[in-house]
């Protein structure tokens, strides 16, 4: 790997777990190294670590020293290509540091890379039956998930992604001019996936639609919004699901919201403090979810029902779960949030 690259994913230590997201955010290789003044790696930062630190309470400023791994795996330049292949192999890691005497990064050693894609067996729904209101008038005759970026509908760059990762299997849930997304996608084989579909007669919610899968399953099952873009990838968050034997896992992201006055306490009439345009951190619903098949039978047949409603009974318990995405995630309810999904999708292309 070029030192360029190197170079583009090393922070200081100075560094805060914002720097470190906005450098994963920036990089394929989902690893930030990080170095002292002399340039000596110190510590390393992978997406998990970040996650981690999220949950458990860390805010985006603090020093990445929160999260950094002090103890990582390296080799030194003169060691063999095969030593460094039987490494990776043992520690599960993507890229190995090769040092200098000193410590310092000369290069990332990335193995052996199979070039067959792991495919996943879990079928993923998505709910492609909103009215989409508030973005009236371009979903007067076309459905928000139809709308086009950068010369494709939405919801095919969200089967596209999902595609890449390996999930082949996907269900449509479909209402409003559901014969338009119909007629677009087919049965998926012009893609290279399998869709089926489920149609709403009336809105049955976020999670009502699950009720019309006439099917059982042996895995877990994402459950998306279709009108949610994200650059986290859907696989990381089964994994996660499997590996903390959840039942219900929530992908949520991080909430920014400043607060434009000066922000006062009191106790009675007397003045206790005085915080200046503070910025609070909130975690939202992503829209994107993993659920045991168990859990279907929860849900009413053919009525109304959202995906919280089933964290309701298992809130406070270690079977319901939150993935915390870093990664750009835009939520496309409001013509703002469109045309930032447009310039964004657009940039990508150029």
């Amino acid at each position: 790997m070029a030192n360029s690259e190197v170079a583009s994913i090393t922070l200081p230590e100075s560094a805060t777990i914002r720097d470190v997201i906005e450098c994963l955010d920036q990089s394929p290789l989902k690893l930030v190294l990080v170095v002292n003044n002399s340039n000596i790696l110190t510590a390393t930062v992978t997406d998990g670590d970040v996650r981690r630190g999220l949950l458990a309470g860390h805010g985006l400023e603090d020093s990445v020293s929160k999260i950094a791994r002090q103890e990582f795996i390296s080799v030194g330049q003169e060691s063999l290509t095969s030593e460094r292949n039987a490494k990776i192999a043992t520690h599960g890691i993507s890229y190995l540091p090769v040092l200098d005497a000193e410590g310092r990064v000369l290069a990332l050693h990335s193995g052996l890379k199979s070039t067959e894609r792991d495919l996943m067996p879990n079928t993923v729904v998505i709910m492609a039956g909103g009215l989409g209101m508030r973005l009236r008038p371009m979903t007067e005759t076309v459905p928000k998930p139809m709308l086009p970026l950068a010369g494709k509908p939405m919801l095919q760059h969200v089967v596209e992604s999902l595609r890449s990762e390996g999930f082949l299997d996907i269900v449509l849930s479909i209402n409003y001019l559901g014969h338009k997304i119909k007629q677009h996608f087919g049965d998926g084989s012009a893609l290279g996936v399998n869709i089926s579909y489920v149609a709403e007669e009336k809105p049955l919610g976020t999670g009502g639609a699950l009720s019309l899968l006439n099917r059982d399953f042996d895995e877990p099952l994402v459950v998306m919004n279709g009108d949610v873009l994200m650059a986290a990838k859907v696989s990381d968050l089964v994994r996660y699901h499997v590996h903390n034997g959840a039942e219900v896992t929530v992908g949520v992201k991080i909430l920014e919201t400043q607060i434009p006055f000066g922000v006062i306490s009191l106790e009675g009439a007397r003045i206790m403090g005085v915080e200046e345009k503070p910025t609070y951190s909130d975690y939202v619903n992503a829209g994107v979810y993993v659920v045991n098949p168990a859990v279907l039978a929860e849900i009413p047949k053919g009525e109304r029902f959202d995906m919280p409603n089933i964290l309701s009974s298992r809130i406070g318990t270690a079977k319901a779960l939150a993935f915390p995405l870093h990664e750009s995630w835009i939520d496309i309810g409001r013509p703002v949030d469109f045309d930032r999904a447009e310039q964004s999708y657009q940039a990508g292309k150029e």
